[in-house]
């Protein structure tokens, strides 16, 4: 069982790596979940780090360059 020390925040862009850089995929999606969290693969297979995505809405791009 794999376990997660870390999570990462969604942006806009496509999701990738955050070891490599190359694009992931989900492997399991709980995005419907209070927490709105993905697991995703890497897709390089020299690396296939596994990792958590989570949507932070105070985060969120258009969020922090409209607090005054």
């Amino acid at each position: 069982m794999t376990t997660f020390t870390e999570a990462y925040i969604y942006s806009d862009q496509p999701t990738t790596c955050p070891l490599c850089g190359t694009r992931s995929q989900v492997i399991l999606n709980l995005s419907h979940t209070k927490d709105k969290t993905e697991v995703h693969k890497c897709l390089q297979s020299n690396c296939g780090y596994e990792f958590v995505m989570q949507h932070d809405q105070d985060f969120e791009p258009v969020r922090l360059l409209n607090k005054t």
